[in-house]
């Protein structure tokens, strides 16, 4: 069995976790290694299931799965649901776990898109059995099949964005639309927001997603003062200051404002 210590467990800029939400508290263990095996043909070692708890090597990473037999603490699964924009009763449909198992993946070598891939994998793997609703991810959640579903574009060599990064939005003053980004810190980059735009939620949704995807896979810095684009034409102003859905600076863009 691998070694793990209590500051493992830790969330922490090296560490990523996640919360998939059970019907009732069993986990079954033989059909989640099958899917992490023959699904997603992850190399596994060292696992060993005991009061709950599998501690395994996946690929380079170590991987902890602990199966807690109630909710998610003081309905902060619920509350984060409030915030998804692709899972309409997803409040709802989270009230209704009754157990948890936390995900949490480890790595002082691989790098943190390699992390995320692996993390969604495992993720995925766990989603496939019948008594899980789906997974809490601050600072959203998601339903078992969309989360699947954005996961098998690995398969074809895409990284699963959506998955990875929580896009949120909200109508400001005069019925425009905000967006922001969260989960970009974890890749050492600053959150993106879209303040007061014209667009569509769609639109919105799909610019900040592709603007977050390519500046975590292209390892690129956004600084005020420049602008960015998807075409020559398109030449979108940077900026950086306070941020207005986030306690501290962000990344400003102009789209469609």
């Amino acid at each position: 069995m691998a070694d793990i210590n209590e500051n493992d467990m830790k969330l922490t800029p090296d560490n990523m976790m996640g919360f998939v939400l059970l019907t009732d508290a069993n986990l079954d263990w033989p059909r989640f290694r099958h899917a992490l095996t023959e699904e997603w043909h992850l190399k596994i070692s060292d696992d060993e299931v005991k009061d709950g708890t599998v501690v395994m090597r996946v690929n380079d990473f170590l991987v902890a799965c602990s199966l807690m037999p109630n909710p998610v603490p003081d309905c902060e699964a619920e509350e984060c649901a409030k915030n998804s924009v692709v899972w309409k009763d997803a409040a709802a449909e989270v009230a209704k776990h009754k157990a948890h198992c936390l995900i949490a993946i480890m790595s002082k070598n691989g790098t943190k898109t390699e992390q995320a891939e692996v993390f969604t994998k495992v993720a995925a793997a766990m989603l496939t059995l019948k008594n899980t609703i789906g997974i809490y991810k601050y600072p959203t959640v998601y339903e078992s099949s969309y989360y699947k579903k954005v996961a098998s574009i690995m398969n074809h060599g895409e990284f699963p964005t959506p998955v990875v990064i929580h896009v949120g939005m909200y109508l400001t003053e005069g019925g425009k639309l905000s967006g922001y980004t969260a989960g970009m810190k974890y890749f050492g980059k600053d959150e993106i927001e879209v303040l007061g735009s014209n667009a569509q939620p769609g639109e919105l949704y799909s610019f900040l997603t592709s603007i977050a995807e390519y500046v975590i896979l292209e390892d690129v810095t956004l600084n005020p003062g420049e602008t960015i684009g998807f075409t020559e034409e398109q030449k979108l102003p940077i900026t950086k200051s306070k941020g207005e859905a986030l306690p501290f600076d962000t990344i400003k863009i102009g789209f469609m404002d």
